[in-house]
């Protein structure tokens, strides 16, 4: 649904701040949070989801340890009408291992990151899309997430930095059945409530919460967040991906400490492949993101070699858990 941008008054900030930081909290934690009646907290939450400000609530999952590792492409299209474009997007949301798919401005058309437990399995989902859509590829680049520090968003009221960092070798651990099912429903709708979950799931309510405490308390559930159309919030969305120099470990820390301080910064990521880093910037404008990279140029010409600026212009599928 197309809408205009909407404005956003300080309790509205507050609001979508603590869904941001536990999409779980139940209205009269907010309405006591933000200082609003439970039913107002009701309608501005109503408003947001007619007004297409809030994409998904999602379960974030560190699927690391479940033997996964992120793959990311970026695909350049040619010889497409919109009709074909759509097709090869419909195809990336149904498949399964896919975690995000959106439309990009820049060098690139399309951007889709997938999960897979080898490279080999990674191969197959890849060569499986050309084999069927080469035609409308004129170019195509992987990167392999080393690791990545996702920040919560200071930017929309003062709150407290967080950080929840994927990547990192961990202990493997084996989902059931019932986990399969709890984290397939929280991965894109984490405000669910429990009799609906437990429906939905045909597990007791007890069960739900236990397994929902055992994935807590086992890392594998890390908190539960909304995924913002940032666009209808007058916000853009940037992905600025880094060739480097001289990255030993002290610089890579420098940046990315650099990058955990900036309000506007929401994710650093190390890759492997023709780009070595990249974060992501929520700016109100163009303006502000050259004056960051002008700052960041300015901070790290000893270790950035080169850049390029992807905009993120449409979300298409974004889960933690997309099995």
């Amino acid at each position: 649904m197309a809408v205009g941008k909407i404005k956003l008054d300080l309790k509205d900030k507050k609001l979508l701040t603590l869904l941001d930081e536990n999409s779980r909290y139940s209205n009269s934690q907010i309405a006591k949070k933000v200082g609003l009646s439970k039913p107002a907290v009701e309608y501005r939450i109503k408003r947001f989801e007619k007004n297409n400000v809030i994409f998904n609530f999602y379960a974030v999952v560190d699927f690391t340890k479940l033997g996964y590792s992120q793959y990311k492409l970026y695909i350049k299209f040619q010889n497409t009408n919109l009709e074909d474009e759509q097709k090869i997007i419909d195809y990336w949301i149904r498949t399964k291992n896919v975690m995000w798919v959106a439309e990009i401005r820049g060098r690139w058309d399309l951007t889709v990151s997938m999960l897979a437990k080898s490279n080999f399995e990674f191969g197959k989902i890849l060569y499986g899309f050309m084999n069927k859509f080469s035609k409308f590829v004129l170019e195509k680049d992987v990167l392999l997430t080393e690791y990545s520090p996702i920040y919560s968003r200071e930017y929309l009221t003062e709150t407290k930095p967080k950080e929840f960092v994927y990547g990192i070798p961990e202990k493997i651990y084996e989902l059931d059945e019932a986990d399969i099912k709890i984290l397939q429903e929280l991965s894109t709708n984490a405000r669910i409530n429990f009799v609906d979950l437990a429906e939905k799931t045909k597990l007791t309510r007890d069960i739900i919460n236990y397994r929902i405490k055992k994935l807590t308390e086992k890392g594998i559930v890390i908190q539960y967040r909304c995924y913002l159309n940032l666009q209808n919030l007058g916000i853009n969305h940037y992905k600025v991906i880094f060739r480097t120099k001289n990255l030993d470990e002290t610089a890579e820390n420098k940046i990315k400490q650099y990058t955990k301080k900036h309000k506007k910064a929401t994710q650093f990521l190390k890759l492997i492949g023709s780009w070595d880093l990249e974060i992501e910037f929520e700016t109100e404008n163009e303006d502000e993101l050259y004056r960051i990279l002008t700052e960041i140029r300015k901070e790290f010409s000893d270790i950035i070699r080169d850049f390029d600026i992807l905009r993120i212009t449409k979300n298409y599928k974004f889960s933690f858990f997309p099995f």
